[in-house]
Formats: structure tokens, C-alpha cells, sequence
């Protein structure tokens, strides 16, 4: 089914316009939020552990939280899959979420706050924390310790953001397709669909994140049951923020078409809805893969040919 006649190059930079928008205004919102929380967790590090002269089993079973910080102050600085991979555990993260006082969680945390400690106390960056390598007047003390906190704080909140903002952005774009179905007169399936075939979903109705068994099972971000041509449509949604990773995410939605297309024929139509960082060449190969071509930004593209397709 052919679109309309569009002008891509021209969409293309209106979309890296928009998403260098929406990278910088969300990130810096996420970063400090994220600052806020680490500098609150870093004084309640420091007063556990005394300005980090005395990281004790102890300390961090009164608040196992602060290993996150102390996390962020050794060198390398590490995850928390590979710290818990060190100490016996598979992550140290339900101890960092939350302070944990009592049951299983805690009996497994007491018999690793000594590994922990030592760990922390043998590695610490104790090029950031000044004061524990020499004796420093008042005010340069004072100056040292800032800069520690901050720069430890510093370092949560940048890798916090990166994550915070990827799982932010995959939601928006959910959330703005999602409506854009609705308005044109779409109602959202509340159990995610398994599909096999094109009735799975009746007409006028669409689900997220399906599993849609073709040649091989794979998961489709969207499945619309269109009204009128009765097809079912199968959507993509990438939100690319570096060009070199466009070519992965198009490809991707290509192959998953060609799976598509071989399996339920004419009965289906494969699209793909993309922001960001996208290649005109990218765009050309989707087209001639046979997809349909949507940007988020203007979604007024996607509402008339789900409204209009026969």
C-alpha cells in the first residue's frame, strides 16, 4: 500500500532537531534528580564511615545502601552485577535500592559485609579523598572533601541519566504512538497478545509488544488490526540516538518484515515509526523493504494512513 509522496531529508533533520531537544532538556532534568539523591546518600556514606576513614562491616549493615556509593569511590569503579559476581552474589542491587534490616536479604548481606569491606577499603580512589593521604589545614580540607563528594556524585548521576534517560525515551515513544492509535479510533488490548494468526486481534483493536510467530518468533512494538482493509499491521518504534546505530535498529526492522511478509503474505503490512539519528539512506532501504515510513514527530502521518487504509 503506497504512501503519500513525502519529503524524508526534510523529516530527517526535522527529527535530529527534535530529539538533540529532547536529549538535552530531559537528560539535564534526570541528572539532577540524580544528583540530588546521590549527594543526600554520599553525607549519609560519609557520616557512617567517617568521612571514608573507616569503611566497616558495620557500617554498611546499618545502611546498605552506601555501598552504591562506595561503589562509585574505589578504582575501577564497578557495577553492581560485577561486584556481586566478586563477593558471591548476583547483584548487590536489592541492597543498594533499600536499606535492608532483617530477613533473608540481610542474613546473606551479614555474611558479606566483611568481603565487602575489605574490598571497598583495599581499592578506595584515595587520589579523590585527599584528606586520608595527608594532613590538611581547615579550609583546604574543607575545599578537598567538596570536591570528593562531588565528584563522586558526579559520576552516579552521569551513569544513573544515561539509563534513566534511555528507558524515558522508549516510554515516550510508546506512550505517543499508543496515543495516536487510540485517536484514530483504536482500542488497547490490556493482556499483551501472542499472534499467529492475523484474527488474534480483531478489527479496531491493537496491543504492545506482541510476540508474532512467523518463520521464526519474534516481538513486534505494536499490532494494529486494522479496520477497514482488515490487515494487520505489525509496527517497529526506534528512537535512534547515534547515527552509527541506525544501520542495527533498520536492519532489524527489515529482517523482522521479510519474516513478516513471508508469513502471513498480503494479509499483513509491516512500518516502521523512527526518531533521531537517522541516515536518508536507512530511510530508502525500509521503503524499498517494503515498509511503511512514520515519524514520531509527526504522527499525524501514522493517525491518516491507519484512519484511511483500505
Amino acid at each position: 500500500m503506497a504512501q503519500k509522496i513525502i519529503d524524508h531529508d526534510q523529516l530527517t533533520l526535522e527529527s535530529e532537531k527534535q530529539e538533540i531537544d529532547i536529549f538535552f532538556k530531559m537528560s539535564k532534568q534526570l541528572f539532577s534528580d540524580a544528583i540530588n539523591q546521590s549527594t543526600e546518600l554520599y553525607d549519609i556514606t560519609a557520616d557512617l564511615i567517617t568521612d571514608f576513614k573507616d569503611i566497616t562491616p558495620q557500617a554498611i549493615l546499618n545502611d546498605s545502601r552506601i555501598i552504591k556509593i562506595l561503589r562509585y569511590s574505589i578504582v575501577p569503579v564497578i557495577s553492581q552485577m560485577k561486584l556481586g559476581q566478586l563477593i558471591g552474589l548476583a547483584s548487590t542491587a536489592p541492597y543498594e535500592n533499600e536499606v535492608v534490616t532483617s530477613g533473608s536479604k540481610y542474613k546473606q548481606l551479614k555474611s558479606k559485609v566483611t568481603q565487602l569491606s575489605t574490598l571497598f577499603n583495599d581499592n578506595l580512589d584515595r587520589q579523590r579523598f585527599l584528606w586520608l593521604n595527608a594532613r590538611l589545614n581547615e579550609e583546604n580540607q574543607r575545599i578537598a572533601k567538596q570536591y570528593a563528594k562531588n565528584w563522586t556524585c558526579s559520576l552516579i548521576a552521569n551513569q544513573n541519566a544515561v539509563t534513566l534517560f534511555r528507558n524515558w525515551r522508549k516510554d515516550l515513544q510508546e506512550t505517543t504512538i499508543s496515543e495516536t492509535i487510540v485517536k484514530a479510533g483504536y482500542s488497547k488490548l490490556n493482556k499483551r497478545k501472542i499472534i499467529t494468526k492475523i484474527t488474534d486481534i480483531l478489527p479496531g483493536q491493537f496491543s504492545l509488544e506482541c510476540r508474532v510467530k512467523g518463520r521464526t518468533t519474534q516481538k513486534a512494538d505494536f499490532a494494529i488490526r486494522l479496520k477497514k482493509s482488515k490487515k494487520l499491521m505489525l509496527l517497529e518504534a526506534k528512537a535512534v540516538g547515534v547515527k552509527i546505530d541506525a544501520f542495527k535498529r533498520m536492519k532489524e526492522c527489515r529482517e523482522k518484515a521479510d519474516d513478516w511478509y513471508s508469513h502471513f503474505g498480503q494479509d499483513v503490512i509491516c512500518g516502521a515509526v523512527i526518531a533521531g539519528f537517522i541516515p536518508v539512506s536507512e530511510i530508502h532501504a525500509l521503503l524499498n523493504s517494503n515498509l511503511e515510513v512514520f515519524w514520531e514527530h509527526r504522527l499525524d502521518l501514522l493517525y491518516d494512513f491507519i484512519n484511511s487504509s483500505t
